[in-house]
């Protein structure tokens, strides 16, 4: 069961519009999202704001696109992809690889702090919040999206993202390459 009604997978070269900023071009050393105006802070709207994370390979950044401040939120060693996203209260939820290990930094709320779990048999782990408009965030719900061998998988927030489904077949093993709300207000798995 999928959160939002009819995900559409997009396995073409001309990609249905994501939303700004996930619309933008940038590598996967980099992620854009839209979120609040500022870190654990949801008193304004989650799309209100354009946020910006990169990697230099051994920290990950996380700043509002208008404002030059920015925190360093985790560190690891050969980081090679990044995604990022926003909970509902606006904590960073962030997907990594890192040293060929993918890797998930989330609040569990279990645990009333900020966690780290690995995923050593997936690649391409993307990230995002299906819906922030603030008449929905009570309904929403953080994707966590991946590829395993050949079939495109994800879990969910509300499970603690600890159970798998399968979304599809990926037959021609292409690049899990964004997710995200499309222009249509459909969610989008984008394969490149």
């Amino acid at each position: 069961m999928f959160p939002l009604p009819e995900p559409l997978i997009i396995d073409s070269d001309v990609p249905t519009p994501f939303l700004y900023p996930r619309s933008k071009n940038y590598p996967l050393t980099e992620s854009w999202e839209n979120g609040g105006v500022a870190l654990s802070d949801p008193s304004e709207d989650l799309t209100k704001y354009v946020w910006q994370a990169w990697t230099d390979g051994m920290t990950i950044a996380v700043k509002r696109a208008d404002l030059d401040a920015y925190n360093v939120v985790l560190m690891d060693s050969n980081i090679t992809e990044i995604d990022l996203t926003f909970d509902q209260n606006m904590r960073p939820c962030i997907t990594y690889v890192a040293d060929g290990i993918s890797k998930l930094y989330w609040y569990d709320a279990q645990q009333a702090k900020q966690v780290i779990d690995e995923y050593p048999l997936i690649t391409n782990p993307r990230v995002s919040l299906d819906d922030k408009r603030r008449f929905n965030v009570a309904n929403s719900d953080i994707i966590f999206a991946y590829q395993r061998e050949d079939k495109l998988c994800y879990r969910v927030q509300r499970e603690r993202f600890t159970v798998e489904r399968v979304l599809a077949t990926n037959p021609k093993k292409r690049l899990l390459w964004r997710i995200g709300m499309g222009s249509s207000n459909r969610f989008l798995f984008y394969w490149r």
